[in-house]
């Protein structure tokens, strides 16, 4: 079942947040640049492996 919500992702009461990246250790547009702000050190190692 899908259930449509609105707010804020990054703020939400759950387990987990999963950001996909890619091979390039870029994190500069749209979701990907909400979790980098929000979750510095998570882009350091992201960027370093």
């Amino acid at each position: 079942m899908i259930k449509f919500t609105t707010g804020n992702l990054l703020t939400t009461d759950v387990e987990a947040l999963v950001n996909t990246v890619n091979c390039v250790g870029v994190m500069g547009k749209g979701i990907a640049l909400q979790f980098k702000q929000a979750y510095p050190e998570n882009y350091r190692l992201y960027k370093k492996a």
